[in-house]
């Protein structure tokens, strides 16, 4: 495909799902790009072949001004999530991808080649979503759900997996009772058998009952049993927790964003950010005391960590309607 003046093909630059930086080497990042937007919705698969999407992996050695692709193993693809193992050497760098529809991808040359690493993966196509990789180098992964109405119990449910292996194989985890719609998974940094997991909620069984199976659940296990925290709010899309300071943050589709102080048990929501669609909440690396939160259409927010208790809410909810 033809490139842009910044080395980004044609088509990729619609949609940028993450990007990374090494610490160790000054301007050199990585990004996961993609031609389709609203990953993971479903509405983007209704009449469309995840094996035809476009995307891919860039990396740039000058801080984004120039990029180049290195995905060339993968194909054409939905890259959605990259993850860079720290522990492994500056300049050849292990690193994981998502490709939603394809699997995962590992490279262990710094992004020069690429393998698919799908062994233990069940579902045709997986749409792969996100990987987390914990201190003791366990790779956890969610695969999106598929269905459209959030049925539960057949070939379009949601999954999480874990990998002792490097992405080498990979086994099935038991996820909360009712919940088919992971949609990211936390690891606490202070205690890393506590593993927190976010999704979105099934449909009811009729319009006026309350969506089930999302919101925020606890493993304090390694994933052997879990609880629910937090369900008032079916829609989370992704946990994050600020490690200076050890507190806790969701964000979610329902105007909300939320904060928890008690280790993830308790959650607060943000007065004063109530755009409809938040994605991720990122704490302030300057300010402890502020956080940035990412939207979905609304741009980048940024204020008061624990909300402004003055704020007029100029959107009511039924999430708000709990506050």
């Amino acid at each position: 495909s033809t490139t842009k003046n910044n080395g980004i093909p044609s088509g990729w630059d619609h949609n940028t799902y993450c990007i990374i930086f090494d610490k160790a080497i000054k301007g050199k990042m990585w990004a996961a790009m993609s031609g389709i937007h609203d990953l993971p919705r479903p509405k983007m698969w209704r009449n469309a072949d995840m094996a035809e999407y476009t995307g891919g992996i860039v990396v740039s050695e000058n801080g984004g001004l120039t990029w180049k692709s290195i995905s060339q193993d993968m194909g054409e693809t939905a890259a959605t999530h990259i993850l860079m193992d720290p522990d492994s050497k500056a300049n050849n760098r292990t690193l994981y991808v998502c490709a939603f529809g394809k699997g995962v991808y590992k490279s262990s040359d710094d992004g020069d080649s690429w393998q698919q690493k799908n062994r233990g993966i069940e579902e045709n196509h997986p749409a792969t979503w996100r990987i987390t990789r914990r201190s003791d180098g366990e790779l956890f992964l969610v695969v999106s759900r598929k269905s459209d109405d959030g049925s539960i119990g057949n070939d379009q449910d949601g999954a999480l997996y874990r990998s002792s292996n490097g992405a080498e194989s990979w086994e099935r985890m038991k996820m909360p009772e009712g919940v088919n719609g992971p949609t990211s998974l936390l690891v606490d940094p202070n205690n890393t058998s506590r593993l927190f997991l976010s999704a979105w909620g099934r449909y009811g069984e009729t319009e006026f009952s309350p969506n089930r199976g999302g919101g925020i659940y606890l493993s304090e296990d390694d994933g052997v049993s879990w609880r629910a925290l937090l369900t008032r709010d079916q829609h989370i899309y992704e946990l994050t927790v600020d490690e200076r300071n050890g507190v806790f943050y969701a964000a979610g589709f329902n105007s909300s964003a939320y904060r928890s102080e008690d280790n993830g048990l308790n959650w607060d929501r943000i007065k004063g950010f109530n755009f409809k669609w938040a994605k991720t909440v990122i704490p302030d690396p300057v300010t402890p005391d502020k956080v940035y939160i990412i939207t979905f259409g609304g741009g980048v927010w940024h204020g008061p960590a624990k909300g402004d208790k003055n704020a007029l809410e100029d959107i009511v909810t039924q999430q708000t309607l709990y506050w």
